[in-house]
């Protein structure tokens, strides 16, 4: 799912922003943080989700459009999809549409999104967008058309006089609820988490009695107040007992990594109770982060019973960094991984084992009740009253056990409420069906608090003539639209900021991006190349435009996942390879290296040292089968250092066997008999260029837009400017296809 908001205000004129020229899915906008300036929601009691002060339910948000220049932003589709319902605004002035006097435009559009959030068919998932009171509709949309992400769909227009607004929502039926929440629409409690779907910050519960350390203990190290093993000698915890209440701890990282700790309320919500310094770019260094805390396991301190143990790859320990536990990759059998962090409790700061058993680990995919989000079903009425108890409660501020009119406009004056209400996704009838809309309104005909008044018989039939005119549910022709009275409403800013963190290419999604990728290919790789994003925090749409831009080069959008070269012969490598620093960044160093290790995956991991290295991280080599820069020795060539390309030219290949063996047996050189794993395993294929874009800290260069840099590192060159490059590198193709994915992704 790729999804922004329905405004996208620009610092600078936008391409292609015209009513009658823009093309499908042709636009540049800003990235990052859109929803704050773009997701205007009107005050509470002028159009706020979920309800207003008269207690009456609402299913969207009116949303204030963005000046974009001297004007209103245009409304744009949220996301691809098809329209399923049009209706162009009304250009005779009908009496109906100017309701006590005031012009409501009546323009309006229904999208459908059919996408993914995650892996197999309970993450393809489908709900729709409403773009209501609209001023413009463009001309050339009409049902049944497919629509994308940031086209134009129109302008906003007045609702009861109020200019430029929009009535905006999201809804789904509950089984696409479900699929989006991974369960009932119920506190996530107990419930494991899903693992189809990962996105987003993950989150830790902790049950109370945990053990709090002062000092990190060794990864190995389930409880450091246990035994010693091996030279590793206990500490005592910093509280005997363990922490007095139930924690959770949400891991986030944005460049940084912070650790902030939540404690539930009486009421039941939770609250954040304090954050851990960030860790500076731990982002940036995971894999350094991982890599060192493997090298844990090969030092001294667990030397006495390094025999037989099992150590855990740098790859499962990346994850449970990243995820906090393991998704892609697993914990080989018997081996040992604890999860430290230091965290903020009520008893200090101290360091937690976050992966022990009673600890559940979710992610944002959960829809976690500690983040906020709540499922309200419990309005047993079907007028437009809020009759829900949940929501009550919450209004009910002063515990009276009423909730009056006066009672709401100051609940909904306040911050938590406010907080918890833009998080509640709700059940309740659509205010635009015409089917039982009498019945859902007559209550306006009664006394009523939050009435001056009640409604004569003539001034309610003026506003039902008016809603019917604004109606529309029964008009749709979308046989999956839920029914009017079966409808769940999400708290529209909440969803979009929420699924922006999800970043899961469906097909369709994808194939705008690689166009000339046949469908087998995404068919094959697509599952690959989103757990690849997710696992290396290729997580934004700059980030992810740099990569698949440098990958459809390496890879020709998904057509190769290996160099078309299969011979041995070693002028091959000496000719093609020496600008590389041939001996010292590839590490062929027997005959037919060149060939068994050539260029394969979707970054081309080429050479025995990366392939060794990458074999290495996956676990799939020993640690102690591999010897410390064993490329690096020049008796491998006969000559002394420094590697330059001159030396290489005057070489000849080392036909030796037995010196080979004796190199062999003192450096060794990691041993790898199945390098086609690289091309022909699609998690493997993909999965290499992730690794390589972690070993080489590109996601700082992706952050900083730097084409140029990013090349010398994706190609081993050192180019100062386009024009530096060789003629081989294709630079003008690399930088011609990171603009054109920008333009899709940003």
């Amino acid at each position: 799912m790729i999804i922004s908001p329905p405004f996208l205000s620009a610092a600078h004129p936008q391409q292609n922003d015209s009513m009658t020229t823009a093309e499908a899915g042709n636009t540049v906008v800003p990235d990052g943080d859109v929803c704050a300036p773009n997701m205007l929601e009107c005050a509470p009691g002028n159009g706020a989700y979920p309800v207003s002060f008269n207690l009456g339910w609402h299913g969207g948000a009116h949303l204030m459009a963005p000046a974009d220049g001297t004007q209103p932003a245009s409304v744009r589709a949220i996301a691809d999809g098809r329209i399923v319902y049009v209706r162009h605004t009304d250009a005779t002035r009908k009496p109906t549409l100017q309701y006590r006097n005031v012009r409501t435009d009546d323009g309006c559009m229904v999208i459908r999104h059919d996408t993914e959030i995650g892996e197999g068919d309970n993450a393809k998932v489908s709900y729709y967008s409403v773009y209501m009171h609209l001023q413009q509709v463009l001309s050339s949309l009409v049902v049944g058309k497919r629509i994308y992400r940031k086209d134009l769909i129109g302008t906003p227009g007045q609702i009861y006089g109020q200019y430029p607004q929009i009535h905006f929502e999201i809804v789904c039926d509950e089984a696409n609820l479900r699929k989006l929440i991974g369960r009932a629409p119920a506190p996530l409690g107990s419930t494991p988490a899903r693992t189809d779907a990962v996105y987003g910050d993950a989150w830790f519960f902790v049950p109370r009695g945990a053990r709090l350390f002062a000092s990190e203990p060794h990864p190995y190290r389930e409880d450091d107040s246990l035994p010693a093993i091996a030279t590793l000698q206990p500490q005592p915890p910093l509280v005997p007992a363990g922490t007095s209440r139930d924690l959770v701890i949400r891991m986030r990282y944005e460049k940084h990594c912070t650790l902030t700790t939540y404690e539930q309320n009486r009421d039941g919500s939770w609250t954040a109770s304090g954050a851990m310094p960030a860790e500076s770019e731990a982002e940036y260094n995971l894999y350094r982060r991982a890599t060192g805390l493997h090298r844990r396991y090969t030092d001294s301190s667990l030397a006495p019973i390094a025999a037989g143990m099992v150590v855990p790859s740098p790859s499962a320990i990346f994850e449970m960094l990243r995820f906090g536990r393991c998704i892609n990759d697993q914990l080989a059998s018997g081996a040992r991984f604890n999860h430290w962090r230091k965290v903020k409790t009520p008893e200090g700061d101290g360091w937690i084992n976050l992966s022990k058993a009673n600890v559940r680990v979710y992610s944002d995919a959960d829809f976690p009740e500690w983040a906020g989000w709540s499922f309200i079903n419990d309005d047993p009425t079907p007028d437009s009253l809020c009759h829900s108890p949940t929501l009550k409660r919450w209004l009910d501020v002063d515990r009276s056990g009423q909730v009056s009119h006066a009672d709401a406009v100051a609940a909904l004056s306040i911050d938590a409420v406010r907080q918890r209400l833009a998080h509640a996704v709700c059940k309740f009838p659509s205010e635009w069906s015409r089917t039982g809309l009498e019945a859902r309104y007559t209550w306006l005909k009664s006394p009523h608090e939050a009435l001056s008044s009640p409604l004569s018989e003539a001034d309610f039939n003026k506003l039902m003539d008016h809603a019917r005119d604004l109606a529309f549910w029964e008009d749709v022709s979308d046989p999956d639209l839920p029914q009017a009275n079966e409808v769940w409403h999400w708290p529209p800013t909440a969803f979009i900021r929420h699924m922006r963190a999800c970043n899961w290419f469906s097909k369709s999604e994808f194939s705008r991006i690689y166009p000339a990728a046949n469908a087998p290919a995404i068919d094959k790789y697509l599952v690959s190349i989103n757990k690849t994003f997710r696992k290396y925090r290729i997580s934004n749409g700059l980030r992810q435009a740099h990569f698949l831009a440098q990958s459809s080069v390496e890879s020709g959008q998904l057509r190769y996942m290996s160099e078309l070269y299969n011979g041995d012969s070693f002028e091959y490598f000496r000719r093609y390879e020496r600008a590389k620093n041939y001996v010292g960044w590839l590490g062929n160093v027997e005959w037919n290296d060149g060939g068994k290790f050539r260029g394969r995956g979707f970054k081309q991991l080429t050479g025995r040292a990366n392939y060794g290295m990458y074999f290495t991280y996956r676990g799939w080599l020993a640690p102690h089968s591999v010897g410390a820069r064993w490329w690096r020795d020049p008796r491998w060539w006969g000559f002394d250092p420094p590697y330059s390309s001159g030396q290489h030219a005057n070489l000849l290949p080392i036909r030796d066997a037995t010196a080979i063996a004796t190199l062999t047996a003192s450096l060794m050189p990691p041993v790898i008999d199945d390098p086609e794993i690289v091309a022909n395993d699609p998690l493997t294929s993909i999965d290499t260029a992730g690794f390589f874009w972690a070993n080489n800290r590109l996601l700082p260069i992706a952050d900083s837009d730097n084409v140029i840099e990013l090349t010398n590192k994706v190609r081993g060159d050192n180019a100062q400017s386009a024009s530096d490059f060789p003629e081989d590198a294709h630079f003008d193709q690399r930088q011609a296809e990171t603009a054109r994915i920008k333009r899709i992704l940003l």
